[in-house]
């Protein structure tokens, strides 16, 4: 066994210099533009789709009849507050917004009976 060789002695092990890289330089990053929706708002007015599922509501005083309607609002309600409608509040559960490509609604909001007044 005299032929092996040690293989962490002797010149073949080493590890061949590396150049230096070369400094990258650090630039700041530009900040991306920030992009316009699809279809903007008219004039701040969102355009909703909202509805009211009679099921989920155990409320004696709750709406037995389910219920759809569409509204328009400033800014699209957000989980929490209270829209009112045909005489009854309602709170919001749920938001699905929709990206718009073309004209539409912007959101579909899922409510609850608001029993509390």
């Amino acid at each position: 066994m005299e032929d092996d060789k040690d293989l962490t002695e002797g010149p073949e092990t080493e590890k061949p210099k590396r150049k230096p890289r070369a400094k990258r330089s650090k630039k700041p990053a530009a900040p991306m533009p920030a992009l316009p929706p699809a279809s903007s708002a008219v004039s701040g007015i969102y355009k909703v789709q909202i509805f009211y599922l009679a099921a989920r509501n155990t409320n004696p005083k709750a709406p037995v009849k389910d219920a759809l309607w569409f509204a328009t609002y400033p800014i699209i309600p957000r989980v929490g507050d209270c829209l009112f409608h045909d005489g009854i509040y309602y709170q919001v559960e749920r938001v699905f917004l929709y990206e718009n490509m073309g004209p539409g609604w912007y959101a579909d909001i899922e409510v609850t009976f608001y029993g509390r007044r």
